[in-house]
């Protein structure tokens, strides 16, 4: 091994360790074999939709998501932003009381749109739940969606969109994901254009809302102190029913190699963002988790492979890894955000340490110390109610149970360094990486 690896392997270990002891492995108790103190669990309300409820006793605070199948995943080509705007309608409160009330609570909705959900959030005070769920019941089975209506939220994901197209990690983000998947699903804008907003008309809206939020498509996540029976007791009183219907049952939507690779998306900016973006496989738990484990190791945090582009050579002001989970696979983007002048020679670099691991591998110390760091990674953003909740709603839109934190962990322990090196050399094949370039000048280095 070269006197640079070992350096990264012990820079890589001494960050795990600090890490290990500056944030707790867990809740006091937890079980050896899971994340947390009390394990998630499933039970089915008496109108029939499915509950992931976990007990957490450390605030009395409540957190419940309505999970709604469906997500980017089920929007059309040429009606980007129709998951948003329409999750967006259901948080219309009908009066200015209501609003009041709920200010006055301290309770607060909001929504998420993710590649195959879309999430409807309820955060309050535990002591506050009964009356937050009465008014989130009422204006999600029975939303308003008026012309005006519509026409305000196409407003607002107008506005989001141009902040999102102003971000270059979030614009470089949605490039790859549209190159790999098309104008359709995976591959649409999450806050729409602004001609997409144009065709997004009441009609448009409400036959989304009725094909997808129906008993078959939903279930609910909650993070509460409240015992099992007593959250099951207020969520059937404000929710006494769904509609029926059968479940979108959407196909698998597969990423897809463009023939042109290379993505430019030319911005009047003094920094230039380089990415590399790769379809993962996600037959099984196993490939999860040598997925978030190439994450881990490629760009959370110092000591990580890209860590030195900016801590040694200079060439950027930024590096990450994001790894976005669907039900088809993964989407893998390593990134770095650099000045406009560095913005060539980023891009080589980027594409030798990317090299480096794909073909030299890693040492048994490197190996051990990202399966250190992946875990602490995991409890810490897991540590809190609602990204728990957010990370229990992924798995279950995915088909994973509750119990899938603990078994997910469990198959990165167990993950070997010869099975990783395969996978890793899979992963980030070069001639099946999209090379994408957002800034002043086209930086994202020769094609293959």
């Amino acid at each position: 091994m070269s006197r640079a690896s070992k350096g990264r392997g012990s820079i890589f270990r001494a960050a795990a360790w600090l890490l290990a002891a500056c944030l707790s492995p867990g809740p006091a108790g937890a079980d050896a074999s899971g994340p947390w103190r009390n394990a998630p669990e499933t039970f089915e309300l008496a109108n029939g939709v499915r509950c992931i409820y976990q007990q957490d006793a450390a605030s009395p605070t409540t957190a419940v998501g309505l999970v709604i199948g469906g997500g980017r995943a089920a929007v059309p080509a040429g009606l980007d932003g129709l998951a948003a705007v329409s999750t967006r309608l259901l948080l219309e409160i009908p009066d200015e009381r209501k609003v009041q009330d709920l200010m006055a609570q301290a309770t607060r909705l909001s929504f998420l749109c993710l590649e195959d959900c879309s999430v409807v959030l309820v955060e309050c005070l535990t002591e506050n739940l009964e009356a937050a769920l009465k008014v989130a019941a009422k204006i999600i089975l029975d939303p308003l969606v008026s012309g005006l209506r519509v026409d305000r939220a196409r407003e607002l994901m107008l506005a989001n969109g141009r902040a999102e197209e102003d971000d270059a990690v979030k614009a470089g983000r949605q490039a790859a994901f549209r190159a790999f998947f098309g104008p359709g699903g995976y591959g649409t804008s999450l806050y729409g254009t602004k001609s997409s907003l144009e065709s997004l008309d009441r009609k448009t809206v409400l036959s989304f809302i009725h094909r997808y939020l129906v008993r078959s498509n939903v279930f609910f996540c909650v993070q509460s102190d409240l015992g099992r029976d007593a959250v099951r007791g207020r969520l059937e009183s404000a929710f006494k029913s769904f509609p029926g219907g059968d479940a979108a049952g959407l196909p698998l939507q597969d990423p897809a190699l463009p023939p042109d690779r290379g993505i430019v998306l030319e911005r009047d900016a003094k920094q230039t963002y380089i990415g590399r973006a790769f379809a993962l496989p996600r037959t099984c738990l196993g490939d999860m988790a040598k997925g978030i484990l190439l994450e881990t190791l490629l760009g959370q945090g110092p000591g990580s492979r890209l860590w030195p582009l900016r801590s040694e050579e200079r060439l950027a002001y930024g590096v990450d890894a994001e790894l976005t989970w669907m039900r088809s696979g993964g989407v893998l983007i390593a990134r770095l955000e650099t000045g406009r002048d560095k913005g060539a020679r980023a891009a080589e670099a980027l594409d030798r340490t990317l090299a480096g691991l794909r073909e030299a591998g890693l040492a048994d110390e490197e190996f051990e110390a990202a399966k250190a760091v992946t875990r602490v990674c995991f409890l810490r953003d897991t540590e809190a109610k609602t990204p728990r909740l957010r990370r229990l709603a992924l798995f279950g839109a995915l088909g994973l149970g509750p119990e899938a934190a603990a078994d997910l962990l469990e198959a990165v322990r167990t993950t070997t360094r010869e099975e990783f090196q395969a996978f890793v050399r899979q992963a980030l094949d070069p001639a099946k990486a999209l090379r994408i370039s957002v800034g002043p000048a086209r930086a994202a280095g020769p094609q293959e």
